[in-house]
This record gives structure tokens, sequence and C-alpha cells, in this order.
């Protein structure tokens, strides 16, 4: 095979037509941005002529930077199950001798939250690795592939990594975030809208929290028993409740601190207030709760204590959780702890059902 039947039969999928219309400027312009990125193996020269006209004639060069391209002109880096996971997609049993395309477009990535959309030109291979898993640990290329990878996630890969917008790892050891750009975390997700509450996990393993919520709502039920004014018949479930239910809540345990404040010789005299005191200390100390604290602040720092060993373990504060739609939008959400201590809205920013915690990412992090 020469050059040119070479070169065509691997890039005419990025032309509208199958091949290069020299009519026009966006063909002649992604001819050219191709021939850059390609490194001929026989040729220095790549010269070529259309209707007489010698529109394009590249200088081949050594790449600048000898550790990120190899003798393919293929970026290096990465993982190579996740390179060879694209390969496989796109060129099917004969992947190993393909080298992977480069997208046609470089893309943002910065501390914040922010919007990015795939170029047009880069689309098509997006929609085909879009929904492109690796095979399971230890299994081949094309088998059967990994439940821990997500829609979106080998598709982000590829743009970032390839278009040298960052460089791109996987994460799927342990809890590591699903990849890492330039080394920070970044846990991809594939809702079908950025808005509204999203799946951040279930917190039934830990024992702590869960353990001070049955003491709260715990105080709940007991106002009802001793027929607190005001008080609900309805008992809630320290697995399934709202932010507002939570404040109430602690209404009822802040009255029962001051009940037991005002009154100490309780403890003394009864088992029971004696159990109250000793259950209204660990919540207090466990949250850091002080007396000038309104129901509100202590409902959000029962949230915040719930909320946070989920988002230090994936993606990590500081770093960030995408979402990659199949259209080709993608947002970063830039997730910081102390944005949570700043949002004064944060009780109707969540709530939990069966003990799997949702989250409005867009209104605290968007």
């Amino acid at each position: 095979m020469d050059i040119f039947d070479k070169f065509f039969s691997e890039f005419a999928y990025k032309f509208d037509k199958g091949y290069p219309d020299m009519n026009d400027k966006k063909d002649i312009d992604l001819l050219e941005n191709i021939i850059n990125n390609y490194l001929g193996e026989d040729e220095e020269d790549i010269n070529i002529d259309v209707e007489d006209k010698e529109i394009l004639n590249v200088k081949k060069e050594e790449p600048k930077d000898k550790e990120v391209l190899n003798i393919k002109g293929e970026k290096t880096g990465g993982s190579k199950i996740y390179n060879d996971t694209i390969r496989y997609t796109l060129y099917g049993d004969e992947y190993e001798s393909k080298v992977i395309p480069r997208p046609n477009k470089k893309y943002p990535y910065s501390q914040s939250s922010f919007s990015v959309g795939v170029d047009s030109s880069d689309m098509g291979i997006f929609s085909k690795l879009y929904s492109a898993k690796p095979p399971k640990v230890g299994k081949e290329v094309g088998s059967a592939g990994s439940l821990g990878v997500g829609n979106g996630e080998i598709a982000l890969y590829w743009l970032y990594h390839f278009s040298d917008s960052a460089n791109v790892e996987e994460g799927r050891s342990g809890d590591d975030p699903d990849l890492f750009f330039n080394g920070q975390g970044v846990e991809v997700k594939s809702w079908d809208n950025d808005k509204g509450k999203h799946g951040l996990g279930r917190f039934g393993a830990d024992k702590v929290n869960l353990s001070l919520l049955s003491i709260i709502f715990g105080f709940d039920a007991l106002s009802t028993v001793f027929g607190k004014e005001g008080s609900s018949s309805k008992t809630v479930n320290p697995t399934n409740f709202n932010g507002s239910q939570l404040e109430e809540a602690m209404k009822n345990v802040k009255a029962f601190k001051i009940l037991t404040d005002k009154n100490p010789e309780l403890a003394s005299e009864y088992p029971l207030f004696k159990s109250i005191v000793g259950n209204l200390d660990v919540v207090y100390d466990s949250l850091n709760i002080s007396n000038s604290d309104s129901p509100k602040e202590m409902a959000i720092k029962m949230t915040i204590k719930l909320l946070e060993p989920k988002l230090i373990r994936k993606p990590g504060d500081g770093n960030h959780l995408v979402n990659v739609k199949s259209n080709g939008e993608i947002r970063f959400f830039h997730i910081l702890l102390s944005k949570l201590e700043e949002r004064e809205n944060l009780l109707n920013d969540f709530e939990v059902r069966q003990s799997a915690i949702t989250i409005d990412f867009d209104k605290i992090w968007g």
C-alpha cells in the first residue's frame, strides 16, 4: 500500500464525503491538521497535488518532546488498557496496529466549575467511544466491559489526553476517582441532566453517622411520646429523611438540652433522663454544637458530617466531578468542601432515601 492509499484509508472517516473535498475550506483545514500530526513511515516530505495545484507541502519534523510521541506518532502515557479499548472500539480485531487519532481541538481544564462542548469535528469519535468500556481486570480487550467504568469515561479520556489538554491516567484502584487529570481526581458521571439531586452513595456502613442520626431522630420520637405541643405523630426514620425533617428533629434535641440544663437533678433522680443527657452530650460533642447554635445550624453541621466522608473519598476535596452527556455537553463541578458551610440553603439541597444520599451538585458547586 503506498503512502497515499494508507493515508486516506486511515483518515477518510473524518471527512463528511469520505474523502477531502478540496473545494471545501473545512476539509482543507482538516486535511492540513491531520497531515501536521501524521508521521509517515517512509516519507520525509508529503506533497499532494489537486487539480494541478500544489495545495500542501508539509515537512515532517521530529517531535519536540520524544517522551510524548512514540514511533507511530501517537501520544504515549495514559492508560494502556484504555488506549487498547479505544483502538478496539474504532478498528476492531486489527486494533493493535492502529494509531489512535487525535481530537481536532484542545479543551479547557481549570480549578473551577465550568462547561465544555465537544467540537463537531470530534463528535464522531466521541460518540463511538461514549459507551466503550475496558475489559474486566485480567480479561482480553474486546471481552465484556468492566461494570466499574460508566458511560463517557473512555470518551472523556480520549478527548483530553490525546488532545494534550491534560495528562490523563485511569484511577480504577480501590477508592480512587475514575480518572486523574494532571494528577488531580476526576469522578465521571453520565446523568441526563446536570441539575437536580443526584446520588452520592449509601452511608449505611458509616456506623458513627448512623448512630448519631438514630439519636437525633430518637429525640424527635421521644417528644411525641411526651406529648410535646406541635410535635408530629409521624416517626422519621434515620435512613429516610430530608433537610427540613432534620432541622425539625434538631428543634427537639435543643428543647431536651434546655430542659436538662435547667433541671440537672433529673439526670440524678431518673435513669431515663440520665440516658437522655448522655445522648445529648454525644450529639453536641460529635457535631461541635454550642448552646447558641440554632436548630438550622445544628442540622447543617449534621448534614456536612454526613456528606464529607463521601466527597472526601470521591472525588476528593479540591478535585472535580464531571457529568458527560452523550450529546457532547460536559459539565465539571469543582468540589470544595468549604462550599458546604457557605451554602445557606444546604438543607434544601440534599435528602436521604434508603440510606442513599442525593445532593444537588449544581446548586452547591455550579
